[in-house]
């Protein structure tokens, strides 16, 4: 899997190929953290997106025609992805998912580690302003102190490793994002997270017969996330998101 701007490449592909400028809505963004989850390569979602578009533009009679949302590219980007799985059948995991290791004197893949460490310590006293922006938060600080300390300890371990296994670290960070989320939602008032719930539903109505019922289920969760990390300014644990 490649780190490098996962988030904004698809983005960015999206809107070049839709030929007009368009804001993509936090629900798509949810669906490009559902892809990541699911583990589709970064060119393998380009790939899709390509397909879908192309199909599009092939059966519209009107140049102005345009696609209004990812969504439309979803079904295309898993059809690649099990593509690209059955083509890899037999190889070890690292190399179906496009992780191979690199030959030897070459840079392994990954973001490099000093800017991995800005991002960790950026992330760590961005979570520990929560304290003085939020009285709501105290019965949740005992959570958020560990895992302030599991990041400082994670940061601390980096700067002393000559070589680091990305992709084990962004699974910590994930577990570390769970927790904070956790921890957030508690300071949360029940019917705001009913009403982001019920958000959700209502623009995803048109394609729920359409997604896979687990699909639909992670997208939800991980518009919720997303909003819950937005209504605090605090980031994503994620080195997809630096």
């Amino acid at each position: 899997m490649n780190y490098y701007n996962y988030f904004t490449d698809i983005e960015e592909h999206f809107v070049r190929r839709r030929g007009k400028h368009l804001y993509v809505s936090p629900l798509d963004w949810s669906l490009i953290a559902t892809w990541r989850d699911s583990g589709v390569p970064l060119h393998v979602a380009l790939r899709g997106i390509d397909r879908a578009m192309d199909s599009f533009l092939a059966k519209q009679s009107r140049s102005d025609a345009r696609v209004s949302t990812l969504f439309y590219c979803h079904a295309s980007v898993m059809e690649e992805y099990a593509h690209h799985l059955e083509s890899h059948l037999g190889e070890a995991p690292a190399e179906a998912a496009g992780t191979a290791a690199p030959a030897p004197l070459q840079k392994p893949e990954g973001p490099d580690k000093q800017a991995v460490l800005e991002f960790l310590n950026a992330q760590i006293a961005e979570i520990k302003t929560l304290y003085t922006k939020l009285s709501a938060l105290e019965s949740a600080s005992e959570g958020i102190d560990r895992i302030v300390l599991r990041l400082e300890e994670i940061a601390q371990d980096l700067e002393t490793d000559k070589q680091v296994d990305f992709e084990a670290l962004d699974r910590d960070l994930a577990i570390l994002d769970e927790a904070l989320v956790r921890e957030l939602h508690t300071a949360i008032a029940p019917e705001q997270i009913a009403a982001w719930e019920q958000e959700a539903k209502k623009e995803l109505k048109i394609y729920r017969k359409k997604l896979p019922k687990e699909t639909y289920g992670k997208i939800l969760d991980n518009f919720l996330r997303t909003k819950i990390h937005r209504h605090f300014t605090v980031g994503e644990l994620s080195l997809f998101h630096m």
